[in-house]
C-alpha cells in the first residue's frame, strides 16, 4: 500500500483532522502524522510490553517532533528521520521488533558511537553534562552532512569516505583524529552488525580512512633536548608567577617532563601515589632512598579492563616540587589548580581548588612557553612525552621496559621511535657476565 505521509506533497493534500494518519514501520509500531490548524506533528504509537493480557488498549503513544511541511524551525524532522526516531523511541521501551527495523545508517553508527564515547567520559571524569572530543569532532563534520549519514552502512564505499575526506577543511593533525574517531565509529557498528554487512567491510573501511601525518607535529621533530626540556621548565615556573597560578602550572609541566605520561595520566595521580621508598642496592648493598610516582594506566582502548599504575621514579628536586601543592586529603588528586567562578558577564571570583579537567586549559600559557623557552613554534606538551622516551631508548633500556614505563606497546615503540633505539645488548651481557673457573 502506497505512504500517504512520506512526502511534503501528500501530506499538503491531507484535510486537517485531530485522528492521525498512521503507516506501520515494524509489528507494532507505528508512525503517525497529525495535521491541526495550529501545526503538524509527528507521533509514534507502538505495543506496550508492559501492557496486561486482554488490555483494552495496548498501546502506548506520544507527540515526539514537528513535521518538515510545517516550516517552524530547523528541528523540524522529514518523513525519514521521523522513522528512525520513532523506531528509536519504540526500541527505548523495549518493543522487540523495532531494533531490527532501524536502518543501518551511517548516522547511527555514529551516534550509536558518541553514545559510548560520552558514557565513558563521563565515567571517567565524573560529571554529567559532559561531551567527549569525539562527540564535538563527529558532530560538526560528520553528522552536519546529510547526505553521507543518510548512506546505509553496506552502501558506504572506501570512494564515498575518501571523497568525504578530501573535502574536510582541516588541518592533516586534525583531520587525523577525526578521522580516527570516525573509523572507531563504523568499526564498532561493523562489530555488532557482521551479518548485516559484507565480509570485506571493515577491512575496507579502516583502510580509506587511516589518515599519515605529514604536518610538522610527527614525533620526530618532537623530541627536545634535555636542556629544552629544563628552559621550558623554567618559563614555566616565570610564566606561573606572572599569571598567579600558585605553582599548579609549573607542577603540572614539571609532573608531564619528569613522568613523560599522557596529560589524562598525570592529572588522575593521586596523592598518596606520591611517596619515597627504601631500598638496598642489589650489587653493593647500600641503602638507597627513591622518589616514586604512581601514574595511573592509561584509558585508551575499548576493554574494560582495570590496568595497575606505572611506578615511574623521578628526582628529589622535581618530587619537591610535585608534591609542594596545598595538601588535599588521601584518595585526592596530587595536582590541582584553582577555578574561577562567574559572578556576572564580566566578574569572575576565584573558587575552590579541583582536578585539572581538560588539556586545553593550558593552550594558552603553552604558547607563552613555547615562545619564551625559544622552542619550535609547532612544538605541543606532548613533546615532553616523546623527549621521555628518546631519552630512556638512547640510554639503552630495553624496548620492553620503555613501552612498559610509558604505558604503550613494544610495537608502537619500535614503529614511531626506531631510529633512537640503541643496541646496548652487548654492554648489558658484559655487564652481566661472571667468572666461572676457578
Amino acid at each position: 500500500m502506497a505512504s500517504k505521509i512520506d512526502t511534503p506533497a501528500k501530506r499538503h493534500k491531507l484535510p486537517i483532522a485531530k485522528k492521525p494518519v498512521w503507516e506501520r514501520l515494524a509489528p507494532g509500531v507505528f508512525l503517525g502524522y497529525r495535521k491541526s490548524p495550529e501545526a503538524r506533528k509527528w507521533l509514534v504509537r507502538y505495543h506496550d510490553p508492559d501492557a496486561p493480557k486482554g488490555a483494552s488498549n495496548p498501546y502506548k503513544m506520544q507527540v515526539f517532533a514537528n513535521a518538515d511541511d510545517a516550516h517552524v524551525d530547523e528541528e523540524a524532522l522529514s518523513f525519514k528521520h521521523a522513522s528512525v526516531e520513532a523506531l528509536k523511541l519504540a526500541e527505548a521501551a523495549s518493543v522487540p521488533s523495532a531494533k531490527g527495523a532501524l536502518p543501518l545508517t551511517v548516522r547511527r553508527a555514529v551516534e550509536e558511537y558518541i553514545a559510548v564515547r560520552n558514557a565513558r567520559e563521563r565515567k571517567n571524569k565524573g560529571r554529567v553534562s559532559i561531551r567527549s572530543d569525539a562527540d564535538t569532532r563527529l558532530s560538526r563534520n560528520v553528522l552536519s552532512d546529510v547526505d553521507l549519514c543518510d548512506t546505509k552502512l553496506k552502501d558506504t564505499t572506501p570512494e564515498r569516505l575518501l571523497k568525504w575526506l578530501d573535502n574536510v577543511p582541516l588541518k592533516d593533525a586534525t583531520k587525523k583524529r577525526l578521522a580516527g574517531d570516525f573509523k572507531a565509529a563504523l568499526r564498532l557498528a561493523g562489530d555488532r552488525y557482521t551479518k548485516f554487512l559484507p565480509a570485506t567491510w571493515k577491512a575496507e573501511i579502516s583502510s580509506a580512512l587511516t589518515v599519515k601525518n605529514n604536518d610538522q607535529n610527527g614525533r620526530a621533530i618532537q623530541v627536545l633536548a634535555d636542556e629544552q626540556v629544563k628552559a621550558a621548565l623554567r618559563v614555566a615556573k616565570e610564566v606561573d608567577d606572572e599569571g598567579n597560578w600558585d605553582g599548579d602550572l609549573h607542577r603540572l609541566m614539571v609532573a608531564l617532563a619528569a613522568t613523560g605520561a599522557r596529560f589524562s595520566q598525570v592529572v588522575r595521580i593521586d596523592r598518596k601515589g606520591a611517596f619515597k621508598q627504601r631500598r638496598a642496592d642489589r650489587k653493593t648493598g647500600v641503602e638507597a632512598t627513591d622518589c616514586a610516582i604512581m601514574v595511573p594506566a592509561s584509558r585508551k582502548g575499548k576493554g574494560g579492563k582495570v590496568e595497575p599504575p606505572t611506578k615511574r621514579i623521578v628526582t628529589a628536586s622535581d618530587f619537591e616540587i610535585l608534591i609542594s601543592g596545598p595538601n588535599t586529603a588521601p584518595g585526592g588528586p596530587l595536582l590541582q589548580r584553582w577555578k574561577n567562578e562567574e559572578i556576572s558577564p564580566t566578574v569572575w571570583k576565584r573558587g575552590d581548588r579541583a582536578a585539572w579537567y581538560h588539556a586545553s586549559e593550558i593552550t594558552r600559557p603553552w604558547r607563552q612557553i613555547v615562545e619564551r623557552a625559544g622552542l619550535p613554534k609547532h612544538t605541543v606538551p606532548y613533546a615532553f612525552r616523546h623527549s621521555s622516551i628518546v631519552r630512556q631508548l638512547q640510554a639503552g633500556l630495553p624496548v620492553t621496559l620503555v613501552a612498559a614505563l610509558h604505558d604503550t606497546s613494544p610495537l608502537m615503540i619500535q614503529n614511531h621511535y626506531g631510529a633512537f633505539i640503541v643496541d646496548a645488548s652487548d654492554d648489558i651481557i658484559a655487564a652481566s657476565t661472571v667468572s666461572v673457573a676457578e
